[in-house]
């Protein structure tokens, strides 16, 4: 059971990069630039995974998380398909920190968790049942395989298996 889950977290990453590199016909435009915010307020405003003391939110510097984390089990770097620069993962017990760098500064671009061992700050956790998703955020059809759930600048994608959590992950939008 826990390798299939290790499995279908591996494949829904390597599709969630397979479609960032798929690109986009829509242009963005970069010429307004959403005002700083601190984490505290990032935090009220979405999502975040909180590890101990660390809060860890979407496109917030990753530096001081990284280092507040303490030692990770491994890490690996990649050029991104989604943007100029690149992409990394830091891998915990439990869950792994995404990063991209562009300009030299590293940011948060998500969280993938990957066992019973952590939690989200509501908590849930891998192997949690429906009745507790949609008790913790909202609707959830009977029959869907995935929900995503949107606060501020952050998705919330929570898969399922059998009807329990096989798979959450926090992404930055």
């Amino acid at each position: 059971m826990m390798k299939r889950n290790v499995l279908l977290v591996m494949l829904i990453a390597a599709v969630m990069v397979l479609a960032a590199c798929g690109g986009s016909d829509k242009k963005e435009d970069t010429t307004t630039k959403a005002p700083e915010t601190t984490t505290k307020e990032a935090a009220e405003e979405g999502f975040y995974f909180q590890k101990g003391d660390v809060k860890i939110v979407m496109n917030e510097p990753a530096k001081a998380v990284i280092e507040a984390l303490g030692e990770y089990k491994s890490t690996y770097e990649a050029p991104s398909c989604a943007f100029d620069g690149t992409d990394i993962v830091y891998a915990y017990a439990g869950y792994e920190v995404l990063a991209y760098a562009v300009d030299g500064e590293e940011k948060i671009s998500g969280v993938v968790l990957r066992d019973d061992t952590v939690e989200t700050p509501e908590g849930i956790c891998i192997g949690s049942d429906r009745e507790a998703v949609a008790k913790a955020y909202g609707e959830v059809t009977a029959d869907a395989g995935s929900v995503t759930f949107t606060k501020g600048n952050c998705d919330l994608l929570i898969i399922f298996t059998d009807d329990k959590v096989s798979s959450i992950q926090y992404i930055a939008k």
